[in-house]
């Protein structure tokens, strides 16, 4: 089941309008990252090594979701106004976390088998480095990325190609490796389409030693495969599918590990796809593209029809129907109680907001005015320790009839 937390700022949902009123310019909410970052911390961010206890992973509910989400904004008494004039806006971190189960075996067993595996064994010499070095390892990867062999609908990731290490992201969902006869980036596409809150996935090589212990999926010396550093090794190929757009320095795990006694795992030809447009939202227009630049209200941005912002924490996807959920929700609340002038929340802006270019948190900001692209200015900025807060994957939504285009 899944299960959400929200932790509420103090000044709730931006409805407090001194908060905002003479902000100069519309600043990234940068005052919830950490925030947000530490709510996903918990979370698994890489695949486990081999076929050892695959991960039944809930499906994420964006209906569940949401609903907690509408009700933490509707049924929140209203804020009193505020002396303060420049603090920045506040918002909402919503944490999700994923309950899983761990998969045994078909059934326990006292004995050492030879594992099924999908990609070419390496033996000649059958070491770590002749696996990383492996040439056809790179040219499958490589060739993946030309423009016939990207999956319809995504991107490869800049300088994420052929790489010997993986993704890490708080955002990860699961994994594959049977569902796969070859290093086959239109299959994983599928999977992931078909994976809700699938956004990205990374496919790679990974050495495994070949005799692995039935009951457990890893070697045991017990049972007389004690994975030494000298086994015999096999090739699985696999696919991990995540929630956020992966970027090049999600390329973070370590080169290597052990399992067993000494087996040393590597991997190879390890490269990153990611969806190259923004999901559709039921009830509102687009996506329209801002790429890597969010919308900067003019000033002072209360006046200028901006209602609020709302981060999420790391390991929830980048789903915009969480922002329209919350868009209409902002609504139902402002008509109720007059705050925010009593605007109507028309339009909201889904970007991911990165630190340093990294760790990246799905963010949304909400507004009473529709802006187009010629308002997505804000590209990023620095703060006072001198960490640059940059954007990605930047779309616009637009309630019916409020599109404007610049």
């Amino acid at each position: 089941m899944v299960r959400k937390n929200i932790v509420l700022s103090s000044l709730l949902l931006g409805l407090v309008s001194a908060s905002p009123l003479h902000q100069k310019r519309q600043d990234l909410p940068i005052d919830s990252y950490d925030e947000s970052v530490a709510a996903g911390a918990g979370s698994t961010d890489s695949p486990p090594v081999g076929d050892v206890v695959p991960q039944i992973v809930d499906n994420y509910d964006v209906d569940a979701v949401a609903a907690e989400i509408t009700a933490a904004i509707v049924n929140t008494p209203p804020a009193e106004a505020q002396a303060s004039t420049d603090a920045p806006p506040e918002v909402i971190t919503v944490n999700l976390k994923r309950s899983t189960k761990v998969a045994r075996a078909d059934a326990p067993a006292t004995s050492c088998i030879v594992r099924t595996f999908n990609g070419p064994q390496v033996s000649n010499p059958d070491t770590p480095e002749a696996f990383t070095s492996f040439a056809g390892f790179s040219t499958a990867a490589i060739d993946s990325t030309k423009a016939a062999n990207v999956p319809s609908g995504y991107a490869v990731v800049p300088n994420f190609v052929d790489l010997k290490v993986l993704a890490q992201d708080k955002s990860y969902i699961t994994y594959t490796s049977s569902k796969l006869t070859g290093y086959d980036t239109k299959k994983c596409a599928a999977i992931c389409d078909t994976t809700a809150g699938c956004t990205s996935f990374n496919i790679y090589y990974e050495r495994v030693p070949l005799e692995i212990s039935k009951a457990t999926q890893v070697p045991d010396a017990a049972l007389g495969c004690p994975g030494l550093a000298d086994a015999t090794s096999a090739t699985l190929i696999k696919c991990a599918f995540y929630g956020m757009p992966l970027v090049a320095s999600s390329a973070k795990s370590p080169a290597y590990q052990f399992q067993g006694k000494a087996f040393k795992v590597v991997y190879a030809g390890s490269t990153a796809f990611t969806k190259s447009a923004g999901p559709s939202v039921d009830g509102f227009q687009g996506p329209i593209t801002f790429n890597n630049a969010a919308i900067n209200a003019p000033a002072p941005v209360i006046d200028h029809g901006f209602l609020r912002s709302q981060t999420f924490g790391t390991n929830v996807p980048f789903d915009p129907e969480l922002c329209a959920a919350s868009c209409r929700a902002q609504t139902e609340y402002n008509a109720k109680h007059g705050t925010n002038k009593g605007q109507a929340c028309v339009f909201f802006n889904a970007y991911v907001m990165y630190k340093n270019g990294k760790d990246g948190v799905f963010t949304c900001a909400y507004y009473g005015v529709p802006y187009g692209t010629s308002y997505a200015k804000n590209t990023g900025q620095k703060d006072n320790s001198g960490n640059v807060w940059t954007i990605g994957s930047s779309f616009g939504y637009y309630a019916p009839g409020s599109y404007v285009a610049k």
